[in-house]
């Protein structure tokens, strides 16, 4: 995975812990439960729909594909509004390529994209999605969009995010991508105003799909799940503190405003005092060294691989003396998280099961 991208993964059934396989010190958590499945695999779109993808507000409000659609049958195309305006885009694509944070949506949706940002990270993706996405081609290359890719895959429709805080205006840079995106086919990119908020985006993403109706099921099973967690564990919640870690080059205490650390916020989960009132960056930098300034958690959560292992922003970090050394990880209070990057809600139920597990372990 590259360092700290913006990506750019049901109520509980039975759950239980176990030790990796491993000289790690760092918990695996398995839940068995029922994988949240892609509706199809097959090319459709749902017919109904227009998408409003409102600059930096997709939550709240009707869903775009309960609206009218803004499109003429005659012309089989529809309008949605993005980032950069209205965009004209076909009403049945065929051949769809996945920008950052386009694939979940995407494959939701029931569409299987011809090529995508990420599609070789497994991390991003519920295992039968991956299955559908492992073997695309990828158009992210070192130095941004590969458009000769892009234009050589013939698409009739480009899908993603794009970055730009709250207050922050699109910068030209944005625009000029977006342009020459808009020149190989429509483009639909909807503002991601944080990491933590991503996966609203996705909700819009899929109402311009026309399966806004699910995402915001599922947005709803998110908030009831929040709300169920809240209840039962709010004592044991409010008497720990949570540290999202990763370690690439440098360790990451994760912030509120980031994937894991939105997750954390919304179930009211304290976070250390070194970054608990940091809210303008995914998290704070330290050094190896450095890690005695999170010894106040009680609880530390690195990165998981869906298949159980060190993510590798886990591998580094668990290695370190100063990591084994912190208070949560020998009381054994130290967890990994598969998705801990989640960029969508049906993720991030996933995410909320596996917080579940670590709360009846701290409440004994």
């Amino acid at each position: 995975m590259p360092t700290h991208p913006l990506r750019s993964t049901a109520r509980p059934r039975q759950t239980h812990l176990k030790e990796k396989p491993s000289m790690s010190s760092t918990r695996t958590l398995t839940t068995a439960r029922g994988t949240r499945t892609s509706r199809a695999t097959a090319w459709f779109l749902v017919p109904a729909l227009a998408a409003v993808l409102a600059v930096g507000g997709c939550a709240g409000g009707t869903s775009a594909a309960d609206e009218p659609a803004g499109s003429s049958a005659e012309a089989g195309t529809r309008t949605v509004e993005t980032a950069f305006g209205t965009v004209d885009i076909p009403a049945d694509p065929q051949r769809v390529v996945a920008l950052e944070g386009g694939a979940g949506p995407l494959l939701e949706a029931g569409i299987v994209p011809v090529a995508t940002a990420d599609g070789d990270w497994a991390e991003s993706y519920l295992p039968e999605e991956f299955e559908q996405v492992a073997d695309l081609p990828i158009v992210m290359g070192a130095d941004g969009w590969d458009y000769e890719k892009i234009a050589s895959l013939d698409p009739d429709l480009i899908v993603g995010f794009v970055r730009g805080g709250k207050e922050e205006e699109l910068s030209a840079e944005k625009k000029a991508d977006f342009d020459k995106l808009s020149q190989i086919a429509p483009t639909v990119l909807v503002r991601a105003t944080g990491s933590a908020t991503v996966k609203d985006a996705s909700v819009a993403i899929a109402s311009a799909l026309g399966a806004g109706e699910d995402a915001e099921a599922t947005k709803a099973e998110y908030d009831a799940r929040v709300a169920e967690i809240k209840e039962t564990y709010g004592d044991v919640i409010a008497a720990n503190t949570f540290a999202g870690l990763d370690s690439f080059e440098e360790v990451t205490v994760y912030s509120q405003i980031s994937w894991l650390g939105g997750i954390l916020a919304d179930i009211g989960a304290p976070l250390p005092q070194v970054v608990a009132e940091e809210t303008a960056e995914n998290g704070v930098f330290l050094s190896a060294e450095q890690l005695g300034q999170v010894a106040d958690a009680t609880v530390v959560l690195t990165e998981q691989t869906v298949d159980g292992r060190p993510g590798p922003g886990a591998e580094e970090l668990e290695a370190t003396s100063t990591y084994q050394s912190l208070p949560a990880v020998t009381a054994g209070h130290a967890y990994g998280i598969r998705y801990f990057f989640a960029d969508r809600y049906s993720l991030a139920l996933d995410v909320l099961d596996q917080l579940e597990v670590v709360l009846k372990d701290l409440q004994g």
